[in-house]
């Protein structure tokens, strides 16, 4: 009976322990899975928080960082033009002017818009030059005569943004102006060099300072800091009215790509000088790419001057030292007659930018051929380069040029001398041509000035007078539309039609570029 008693007794302890060590396996399970869940949860609120401000805010951070980037690049594209401006103002004080081969950079900062942790990566953008086309037409007009258009290739830098949340846009700079452009819209932010002002009789002058940008087109889409070097080339005088025959009124057609800008701008001149749109002066669209511009005198208000000059400026990409510039005057001028682009150049391939010397040469004087003696184009292609020339339109005075290697012959009363001019060494052009700069030193000696004609590929003629006993200049351009090289030619009449007209005619140097 005791021993019953006693199993009883040690069978009830042993299943209270094992009761006892049951119930603390439960409670360790329970507090395990109560800290992986709160870990859970606490990713959760984590990641939960992440997404709302990826979501909710770093976009708008995104945009004010890139807007922030974008004023960067304003600023980078405003100090571009103010150093452009700089060599303009340096080459046009001086003609002797150091700033002819001075070279400045300008940073630019390509890409921006990070947002630390959220989104460090950066948007980019691209930098072209010359990969869009601008181009003025200035055209003189003067009563019951048929004037010859001034044409600049104006050439530019623009800059295309590549945002991910900030508005993409466009800032350009062409003809000394910078525009701002988003979508179809374009808005000119700083102005170029056209100037109207009137004069105490109330008459008006206008005055043109062209940009011209050389470089060969080129582009760079990176997201960090590149550079442009430019380099001042030429300051050119293109016409003024002052020294011409009086003109009446003039056109301005520009080719571009932002319309609006220029037509705003051109409009807010005109009416800040007291003109009256459609009775003073007339401003049309006629295309997505065409503003046209016209000053009357139908309103009663006269053209007393109109004056154009222009600025050449080499741009290059990088640190630059490539710039092969065949131009106008100054340092850095190659007159290079018939350099055709350097090493792999096709040489029977004319190229446009370039100047040509004329390889072929024949003439009459008085319906007699002259002599192969009297015309061998090796004549015309030096001048001399100890005489800082400029570049001005047809009579030009140079002053105290003397010649280096000068065709001349006498040229009698009632006579007439007929020079002709073309090529036979050349093939074909690289690219279209629409315009043809010819660049002549001249003069006739000894008596009254004769009448002179120019025609070039059968346009004209463009009639001048050289100055008496002086060296001249002319130097212009004009539209020409050749297809083939053959049809590149010269034709220049000296005519003696007066009693007492009479003297010799000199040519020291004549060449041709075309645009």
């Amino acid at each position: 009976m005791g021993a019953l008693v006693m199993e009883c007794l040690n069978t009830k302890a042993e299943t209270k322990r094992s009761s006892g060590k049951q119930g603390a396996g439960i409670f360790r399970s329970e507090s395990a899975s109560a800290t992986v869940i709160a870990a859970v949860l606490l990713l959760c609120i984590v990641f939960t928080t992440i997404a709302i401000v990826r979501i909710s805010y770093v976009p708008e951070w995104k945009k004010e960082t890139e807007h922030a980037h974008m004023n960067e690049v304003w600023d980078d594209m405003a100090e571009l033009k103010s150093r452009a401006d700089m060599l303009s103002l340096f080459m046009a004080s001086d003609p002797n002017s150091s700033a002819y081969g001075f070279s400045i950079s300008a940073p630019m900062r390509m890409g921006g818009g990070e947002v630390p942790i959220f989104e460090p990566s950066t948007s980019a953008g691209t930098l072209s030059i010359n990969t869009e086309r601008c181009r003025m037409t200035i055209t003189p007009q003067k009563p019951s005569v048929s004037t010859l258009p001034n044409i600049v290739e104006c050439g530019g830098v623009t800059y295309l943004s590549k945002n991910r949340e900030y508005m993409d846009q466009v800032i350009r700079y062409e003809n000394g102006a910078l525009i701002l452009a988003q979508g179809e819209r374009s808005l000119m932010k700083q102005s170029p060099s056209f100037r109207i002002t009137r004069n105490p009789e109330g008459n008006y002058s206008f005055s043109i300072r062209a940009m011209e940008i050389i470089a060969e087109p080129d582009a760079i889409s990176t997201n960090d800091v590149t550079s442009l070097r430019m380099t001042g080339l030429d300051d050119e005088f293109i016409y003024d009215s002052g020294g011409e025959e009086a003109i009446d009124s003039f056109t301005c057609t520009i080719i571009t790509q932002y319309p609006d800008a220029w037509a705003s701008y051109l409009n807010e001149t005109a009416e800040a000088a007291g003109l009256e749109y459609d009775t003073d002066y007339t401003l049309d669209c006629p295309g997505s790419d065409c503003v046209y511009f016209s000053f009357t005198t139908t309103g009663g208000k006269n053209l007393e001057r109109l004056c154009i000059n222009k600025s050449v400026i080499g741009i290059e990409l990088g640190p630059g030292g490539g710039l092969n510039y065949a131009g106008n005057g100054g340092s850095g001028d190659d007159e290079g007659g018939n350099e055709t682009g350097g090493e792999g150049g096709d040489e029977s391939v004319m190229e446009l930018g370039k100047w040509y010397y004329f390889d072929t040469f024949t003439g009459t004087y008085d319906g007699s051929a002259l002599s192969s003696g009297d015309t061998d184009p090796t004549l015309l292609e030096d001048y001399n380069e100890g005489y800082s020339l400029p570049s001005g339109v047809k009579n030009y005075i140079l002053g105290s040029y003397s010649e280096i290697n000068d065709f001349d012959y006498y040229v009698d009363k009632n006579e007439m001398l007929d020079l002709n001019f073309d090529f036979d060494t050349y093939d074909s052009f690289e690219s279209n041509v629409n315009s043809a700069t010819v660049r002549m030193i001249y003069r006739f000696e000894d008596n009254q000035e004769p009448d002179m004609e120019m025609t070039i590929s059968g346009t004209g003629p463009d009639s001048f007078n050289p100055d008496n006993n002086n060296w001249c200049l002319y130097n212009d351009t004009i539209p020409i539309s050749p297809d083939i090289p053959a049809d590149l030619t010269l034709n220049l009449k000296v005519i003696s039609t007066g009693s007492n007209i009479k003297g010799r005619f000199h040519i020291d140097y004549l060449a041709v570029r075309l645009g």
